[in-house]
């Protein structure tokens, strides 16, 4: 196979040896990519304190039979010799349309609403970005902002500049003075304001398109990179990314410059994204597959909620990163709603699980039932809401589910299709709390028409 070879997998789907593995089903690759990604993941393995598995591909079975099965992550991995990996979300979904939806179009919506991603200036929904891995299309949205960063010059600012000089301008620094100018009375070495663009975010943003040049996989960006780097001559790349980071002002002279530089810190320092590489892979940009569904939940319902009728906390939830683990405290809430009218507290959270009716409590983890009691004594609610997304099975099976204890109903089961995810959550808030909840589109259609 060639050196450009892309595969595809879904969560909880796995990886087989091709030609020699027995075991049924899968997706194979060819022996020599499956050890390389063998050894990338015990490479990022994970120490969980929970006892539970939460690595990017856990590693079953023995000999030619061994397998790599995704589960927890979704994201995008490159290999130093071009070949693509990508681990995509498991659930399939429609839109508001009934147009069945693919994976990768889920993974991309769901990406749109983490707000640590600068995606604002840059169009997801188009097929260029269905086409390329999710780290390829970051590299697109970073090109996007530097475009116009150049168009609009880079910005310039008074920078210290030290130098043995002939001449005498600002001030003397003594102590270099002393040691270079012994035999040299003629010079002084001196400190003195420039005006330049040498400064601390140009110099990030040069590092960056030099960074994202040496591993794209696409020769079109690498041609976009190179013609970019070219105006930034007369900068220099940055020698401490973390100082450099720490002298950038955003002010209103720095207009432009704002998504250009959260994108550098998520490609230079992994902020807010995993981003990662190891001996035989350029890169890896990996996602938690229940921060994003708990992100498009909590994105959805803060675009959705009146606020005069419905105050809505919502909760900063943590997960893990590679090679850092989870925290101890789980039991932690996405959101915590309050009916103006009444006072009635909600609290909701999202839980990124494929339920079946076939399973005994349709596949609810015991781990889910008791942190529901711990929520509900935390937050000092009424009830308790466990939104998970909605299947071909569960689509099918009307049933209503609750936990109940002696006082009364706790806790629900709410299915959305995240599909169509605002017409899904309005129809699980107005059977909570009675109330009709518009989406946003015909909440901004109704102000439009008054």
């Amino acid at each position: 196979m060639g050196k450009r070879d892309r595969y595809k997998l879904r969560e909880s789907d796995f990886f087989k040896i091709d030609g020699l593995s027995e075991v049924e089903g899968g997706v194979a690759l060819p022996a020599d990519i499956f050890e390389m990604l063998e050894s990338f993941v015990f490479e990022k393995k994970m120490p969980d304190p929970r006892g539970i598995n939460s690595y990017m591909l856990d590693s079953e079975g023995e000999g030619n039979n061994r397998i790599l099965r995704a589960g927890g992550y979704v994201g995008a991995m490159v290999f130093k010799d071009g070949t693509q990996i990508e681990i995509l979300p498991m659930i399939s979904a429609k839109n508001s349309k009934g147009e069945e939806l693919s994976n990768k179009r889920i993974f991309l919506n769901m990406l749109k609403s983490m707000r640590n991603l600068p995606l604002t200036n840059y169009n997801m929904n188009n097929r260029a970005s269905e086409a390329l891995n999710v780290f390829e299309s970051f590299i697109l949205a970073f090109i996007n902002e530097v475009t116009g960063i150049v168009k609009n010059g880079l910005k310039q600012s008074y920078q210290p500049f030290e130098d043995n000089e002939h001449f005498l301008k600002g001030k003397v620094i003594y102590a270099k003075h002393a040691t270079k100018n012994f035999a040299h009375k003629d010079k002084f070495y001196v400190q003195y304001d420039v005006f330049t663009i040498d400064r601390p975010e140009n110099r990030l943003i040069k590092s960056t398109l030099k960074y994202l040049r040496n591993i794209t996989s696409s020769a079109r960006s690498r041609n976009k990179l190179d013609s970019l780097i070219a105006n930034f001559d007369g900068v220099e790349y940055s020698q401490n990314y973390k100082q450099d980071f720490a002298a950038s002002v955003l002010d209103r002279s720095m207009a432009g410059y704002g998504n250009a530089l959260r994108w550098a810190e998520i490609f230079l320092l992994s902020r807010y994204v995993t981003v990662t590489s190891g001996r035989n892979v350029a890169y890896a940009v990996i996602f938690p597959s229940g921060e994003l569904f708990d992100n498009y939940t909590a994105y959805s319902l803060s675009r959705m909620l009146d606020n005069q009728r419905f105050k809505i906390e919502l909760q900063k939830k943590r997960y893990p990163r590679l090679n850092r683990p989870m925290p101890r405290d789980s039991a932690q809430a996405l959101a915590v709603m309050t009916s103006r009218a009444d006072g009635m507290r909600v609290v909701i959270d999202s839980k990124w699980q494929g339920l079946s009716s076939n399973d005994k409590n349709m596949g609810i983890l015991q781990t889910d039932i008791y942190d529901l009691y711990n929520l509900l004594e935390m937050y000092k609610a009424q009830s308790v809401c466990y939104i998970y997304p909605s299947t071909p099975q569960t689509r099918e099976d009307n049933r209503e589910i609750c936990f109940k204890n002696e006082d009364g109903i706790l806790g629900r089961v709410y299915f959305v299709d995240i599909g169509d995810m605002e017409a899904s959550l309005a129809v699980v808030l107005e059977h909570i709390f009675g109330q009709k909840i518009e989406d946003s589109e015909k909440r901004r259609a109704a102000g439009a028409a008054v």
